[in-house]
């Protein structure tokens, strides 16, 4: 079943169990997951063997800058700046998929003479990702 990518909502909250908003303006989001595999192969191996390292989650969110979200993009640019908690929702279908406590590394605005004032965010999972 394919899902229509304009149902995408991406939420932040400061607390694990917290109220999660959702993040106004935005018009891209990614996230990805990847692993550190570790190769254990031994000597009279034909094919490598591999077990899983440490795994990690990443998030990018684009769109337009939007001073006036306090619940969503002043939130996540607030975290960036004091270096408190933030927690994402990321939910593909609008209603199910994945929380994760993160870090901002990237807040970035930018903007053209013949453009709308854009944001790009991304942020670093810490810890486990659980499906919501």
């Amino acid at each position: 079943m394919a899902l229509a990518g304009k149902n995408l909502v991406v939420q932040v909250s400061t607390a694990t169990g917290g109220t999660y908003n959702t993040v106004a303006d935005i018009n891209s989001a990614t996230m990805t997951h990847a692993g550190n595999t570790i190769d254990v192969s031994a000597m009279g191996t034909d094919y490598i063997q591999r077990i899983m390292g440490l795994k990690d989650c990443t998030y990018s969110i684009g769109g337009f800058y939007d001073p006036t979200d306090t619940t969503g993009q002043v939130r996540i640019r607030n975290a960036w700046l004091n270096d408190t908690a933030l927690f994402v929702a990321f939910l593909p279908d609008g209603s199910t998929g994945f929380k994760q406590e993160v870090k901002v590394s990237n807040f970035e605005i930018s903007a053209s003479a013949d453009g709308a004032v854009e944001l790009s965010i991304d942020v670093e999972g810490t810890g486990a990702v659980s499906a919501s």
